[in-house]
């Protein structure tokens, strides 16, 4: 029979209270928050590729403010937002926040031109190529971190990037 007395269980638990506290104080919790803004703005990108294709409507996306994306299923392909067509509004997480900050340009192939608006056609094509920056929240001068999403105009292709380490790092 296992026999454990309290004492030795309250040494073990002090033990792993221990241990989570110097593991938590070594996480860089704004790392996961812009990343997961980023993965985010990624993947609503992607599906709005992806609806283009299988309504056979385009797909507008605009930013009306750093913190939104507005996508507009655009049914009648008149790039307005029409009575009976689908608006949605998605909102960056974790004060997260679109914009360049004091980051460089992403590297090429991908056009560092920073869009406003955004169409995904019928085929899957973008309307242009351009680089969405994301920032993370509270005070950043070296950009640690920074993020980008680069849409290529030919193929609607999203990837994007992390700039933690003083370089652009395709992170997908």
């Amino acid at each position: 029979m296992l026999g454990v007395t309290l004492l030795e269980l309250l040494v073990v638990i002090t033990m792993i209270g221990i241990l989570s506290a110097v593991a938590m104080s070594r996480l860089d919790w704004r790392r996961y928050q812009v990343d997961a803004g980023a993965r985010g703005v990624m993947a609503e990108l992607a599906t709005a590729q992806r609806l283009a294709l299988s309504l056979q409507s385009n797909m507008v996306i605009t930013f009306p403010d750093t913190s939104r994306m507005k996508i507009v299923e655009d049914a009648n392909n008149d790039g307005l937002a029409s009575a009976g067509e689908r608006v949605r509004y998605v909102v960056l997480d974790n004060h997260v926040a679109f914009g360049k900050a004091t980051a460089p340009n992403v590297p090429s192939p991908d056009v560092p031109t920073t869009f406003t608006s955004l169409t995904f056609h019928r085929d899957g094509s973008a309307d242009v190529s351009g680089t969405l920056y994301l920032h993370g929240p509270g005070s950043d001068p070296t950009c640690k971190h920074c993020r980008a999403v680069s849409v290529s105009r030919a193929t609607g292709r999203v990837v994007w990037y992390s700039y933690g380490s003083g370089t652009w790092t395709r992170a997908n």
